[in-house]
């Protein structure tokens, strides 16, 4: 009897205690929270009216050159002046059409490879207050424009292109009939272009006037 009561008291333990394991609750795995962070990008923010290129100013000053010219004696005054293309332009826009023309000239001038380089042009159309005369109703015009480039190497390039098109003098004469001067300043070319031969003895006080 001892053995059987001995027996049974065994079992009961052994018994609670594989119950009392298998309730044990095994903690649940969370999922990793992964971390999540947001690339900013900055992007670069372009001026038209300001901004430099590798040092590279390409700004306009034209707006502010051709207002001296309300100094000189016929007090000049702006009438217009707006970004133009290449095919609007006296100087490159005559030189493009002449050049169609021309083949021999056209393979010595390259006038693409100078559009290429060219950031902008500006065109500004300038007419005198004074008349040439006492009491006269002809009156002093003039064109002007600015030609910037990317950089001063390729203006300097153009700017000599322009010279070997100025001393062919056949091909010049389609391109401006009145007195006109080009010149380089830095990394843009400027075109003055009077209004015909009455301003002979008077455009080259324009010319100075607005340079620098």
């Amino acid at each position: 009897m001892k053995t059987f009561t001995t027996f049974f008291l065994i079992t009961i333990v052994f018994t609670f205690v594989s119950c009392n394991q298998n309730t044990k609750t095994v903690p649940e795995k969370l999922p990793k929270k992964e971390n999540v962070t947001d690339t900013i990008v900055p992007k670069k923010v372009v001026s038209h009216e300001s901004e430099t290129i590798k040092n590279i100013n390409l700004t306009s000053k034209l707006a502010e050159k051709v207002n001296r010219l309300a100094q000189l004696e016929h007090n000049y005054l702006l009438k217009s002046l707006e970004i133009v293309q290449s095919e609007e332009t006296l100087l490159l826009g005559r030189l493009q059409r002449i050049l169609k023309h021309k083949d021999s000239l056209s393979r010595e001038i390259d006038l693409a490879s100078i559009r290429s380089e060219i950031h902008n042009i500006r065109k500004s159309f300038l007419k005198g207050t004074k008349s040439m005369q006492p009491n006269g109703n002809i009156f002093p015009r003039v064109t002007i424009e600015e030609y910037i480039f990317k950089s001063q190497q390729s203006a300097k390039k153009a700017f000599e292109t322009f010279i070997k098109a100025k001393k062919s003098g056949s091909l010049w004469t389609y391109v401006s009939k009145e007195p006109s001067v080009f010149f380089l300043e830095k990394n843009k070319i400027y075109f003055v272009c009077s209004g015909g031969y009455y301003m002979m003895n008077m455009y080259e006080e324009i010319v100075e006037k607005i340079k620098g």
